[in-house]
């Protein structure tokens, strides 16, 4: 076996690979072997069959794995321990064709281009300068929240007359052309929303009115939508289009949804967890707490946004673009792109290439690591984030629950993988926040959003 490495520029190289008959022949004769033990012969028994019989048949297709295989190991063996410092993965060349004949060879030649990566120094120190904005926390966000946590810690309450925001609990029933109730016609007992109700005209028959009270009602225009008159009467096989519309709703029950008036230590703990709050002061604290942390995350973001521009515009390099584009157009995630997709999909591509390149660059210039106990921490606290966004607080979380939740998501690897690259990107902020020169700059929330217009 030979191998050569022609560098046809920096960023440009192409790997020759000559493989002679003593580097794949034992491993063809293996496979040939196995294959002969455990293949079907007309007039043979299982596994008696001749190995010249045998060749005819696989001979060539054994070929043609065993040589990939010892190609393929041989290629990367040659750039790990040549330490090539390559970029995507090798492709068969384009301009040198490999011409392969398995029936009568048996010298081959290969060739691959590989992209070399660029060689730059990068450093994160005091001469990168940068603004650091403190969103304000006003008073009335802190007062509209603990008006938000009264309404989750509120109930439907019993009320006498119905208003807009009214819960109805009573039987709806279909009428004649008198508002009569029609024998064996459609009914059912039943709830509804008068907020439901999106016609005014319509949602003006359901406000006003007591426990007892009938009304009358088009269902085609209180309802207009299928699924929600279906619902109502408890009857997915009606027609819609032929159906008689007219229907009354007797009301047996009125109910309103009433915000607490205060807070209890119940409230507290499922809010927050077992004792961590306990009055209202202590409440409007955590929740100061919780918007400090969350500006705080915001405003690194745009911290590194506005690092990451720096740092491009600070080091001056090129990356070999044309030979990357081509290897993604060769992943399997990217099979139906045509090169105008691809560069419809990433229209930014050269600079994020370029990015990769530094933080990889910061992360090894900084031995930056990433343990285990920090990817599972990473992913509990994703995992929390998103039970809150369906509205179950972390003191509702069973610690057991998040943690085995958490290692779920850490054994898929694509999961785990976006986990790492966010600890990495934190370290590196935490990195710039440390070095750089930052100047702090208060701002309000509407005005820190604009910056991102």
């Amino acid at each position: 076996m030979e191998i050569k490495q022609n560098n046809i520029d920096a960023l440009n190289a192409t790997i020759q690979i000559t493989l002679t008959k003593s580097d794949y022949q034992s491993q063809v004769d293996s496979s040939l072997k196995d294959i002969q033990k455990k293949a079907n012969f007309k007039g043979f028994r299982p596994g008696k069959a001749p190995m010249g019989l045998v060749k005819r048949e696989f001979h060539q297709r054994v070929m043609a794995e065993e040589v990939n295989k010892v190609l393929s190991k041989a290629l990367f063996d040659y750039l790990k321990d040549n330490k090539v410092d390559y970029m995507g993965e090798p492709l068969p060349s384009e301009t040198e064709k490999a011409i392969v004949d398995f029936s009568k060879d048996e010298d081959y030649v290969f060739y691959f281009d590989v992209a070399l990566a660029p060689q730059f120094d990068i450093n994160v120190d005091n001469t990168l300068a940068l603004t650091k904005y403190v969103i304000n926390i006003d008073d009335t966000i802190i007062d509209k929240a603990v008006e938000q946590y009264k309404n989750a810690a509120g109930k439907q309450t019993p009320v006498e007359v119905t208003g807009e925001k009214s819960f109805l609990k009573g039987e709806v029933y279909q009428t004649n052309a008198e508002g009569e109730r029609i024998e064996n016609g459609l009914s059912n007992k039943t709830t509804m929303l008068v907020s439901r109700v999106n016609d005014a005209e319509q949602k003006a028959k359901f406000i006003g009115k007591k426990a007892g009270d009938v009304i009358a009602f088009d269902l085609t225009q209180v309802f207009p939508n299928e699924a929600d008159a279906k619902s109502l009467l408890g009857n997915n096989m009606i027609d819609f289009k032929t159906i008689n519309a007219s229907f009354a709703f007797q009301i047996e029950e009125i109910l309103d949804f009433v915000p607490a008036d205060e807070l209890k230590q119940e409230d507290y703990d499922r809010f927050f967890g077992k004792d961590k709050v306990h009055n209202i002061d202590e409440l409007k604290a955590e929740v100061r707490s919780q918007y400090e942390k969350g500006y705080a995350a915001e405003s690194d973001v745009k911290l590194m946004i506005d690092a990451k521009a720096a740092l491009l515009k600070a080091v001056t390099f090129e990356v070999p673009l044309a030979f990357m584009k081509r290897w993604m157009l060769a992943l399997e995630q990217y099979k139906d792109f045509d090169l105008a997709k691809l560069e419809a999909q990433f229209p930014n591509m050269e600079d994020d290439i370029k990015w990769n390149l530094i933080e990889n660059k910061i992360v090894k210039n900084n031995n930056i690591e990433v343990s285990e106990d920090e990817e599972l921490e990473a992913a509990k606290q994703l995992t929390a984030q998103e039970f809150a966004r369906y509205g179950i607080p972390l003191g509702q979380i069973p610690p057991e629950y998040l943690d085995n939740f958490a290692k779920e998501r850490l054994a898929k690897n694509q999961d785990r993988s976006m986990i790492r690259n966010q600890v990495v990107t934190k370290k590196i902020t935490e990195l710039v926040k440390e070095k750089a020169t930052l100047t702090d700059q208060n701002i309000s929330y509407d005005d820190f959003a604009k910056l991102f217009e």
